[in-house]
């Protein structure tokens, strides 16, 4: 069966620069592009990675933790559009698709109906309107209050956010709304692996890449990527746009099927040196063009 994946990095957008020692070496304008990051990004990731071709802005979104739902921490979002960036965001964090890691200590509090409306900000305030059906249990909407709001002030035209749900404001909310609060927010620790997915074109046998994703961008030390028996992916190895996957174009491409396992063993480091080597074996998960 195909599965459908929101990627944190957008399969449509990749701009593959060879990473050193490939033969091939695409040299791209570096005032070509530009990535715009705003405080929040900077603070959690630092600068923002250089885009080669057109605009995107580099901003947060945030998650809580399942062993402590009040505290959030931060996950970068690229985005190629300059207005009603807060609705895009939260179109990314409450609509299920957001793929995270499979030992990730974050977890989506949101129902998956839950609809949002964002209305325009006056007075540096922000009202959320949350419609849903499903049953939201307490834990989670507490959860997911906390998300939202420290999702929102990351806007500077923002310090307080109202929320209602299914027409009612929350009974326990503050006069003028919620606020920013440094306690809740979790320091972002080492990259991690996501996923490794294959791209293939809708129908084919064979697929045209490997995809081997972080939750970050990041400086990769050294990569490599085997099969289940060990043998090495022979093939051209390139990093993604932003910087957040290792792309590889393996020389038999027919030879990689969905759940097909493989090993992945990384050296990489982000902008704010925190560093992680590691070697991890998972299926190959199949998304069509």
């Amino acid at each position: 069966m195909n599965k459908t994946v929101n990627l944190i990095i957008l399969p449509g957008m990749l701009l593959l620069l060879s990473l050193p020692g490939c033969k091939e070496q695409q040299t791209v304008p570096a005032d070509s592009g530009v990535v715009e990051a705003n405080q929040a990004y900077l603070n959690n990731f630092g600068a923002a990675p250089h885009e080669t071709v057109g605009r995107a802005f580099a901003r947060v979104g945030y998650l809580p933790l399942q062993n402590n739902p009040e505290q959030v921490r931060a996950l970068p979002l690229f985005l190629f559009g300059e207005q009603d960036q807060l609705r895009q965001i939260l179109d990314r964090l409450t609509s299920g698709t957001l793929f995270l890691p499979p030992e990730t200590e974050l977890y989506n509090p949101f129902p998956s109906d839950l609809k949002v409306t964002v209305t325009s900000p006056e007075n540096e305030t922000v009202t959320l309107a949350l419609t849903t059906a499903d049953p939201w249990p307490a834990d989670d909407l507490r959860a997911a209050v906390t998300a939202l709001t420290e999702t929102a002030v990351q806007f500077p035209d923002i310090t307080r956010v109202r929320i209602s749900l299914n027409g009612e404001l929350l009974p326990r909310m503050p006069e003028g709304g919620f606020m920013h609060s440094p306690r809740h927010l979790l320091e972002v620790g080492p990259p991690t692996l996501i996923m490794v997915v294959g791209m293939w074109d809708k129908g084919a046998e064979a697929l045209d890449e490997i995809l081997v994703e972080f939750d970050r961008p990041v400086t990769v030390n050294s990569f490599q990527l085997y099969d289940k028996a060990g043998k090495k992916v022979d093939g051209e190895y390139f990093t993604s746009a932003f910087n957040m996957a290792v792309v590889v174009h393996p020389q038999d491409p027919g030879r990689y099927r969905d759940g097909t396992v493989l090993r992945a063993e990384w050296d990489v480091v982000d902008t704010l040196g925190r560093s992680n080597k590691g070697t991890s074996s998972v299926p190959l998960r199949r998304v069509e063009h």
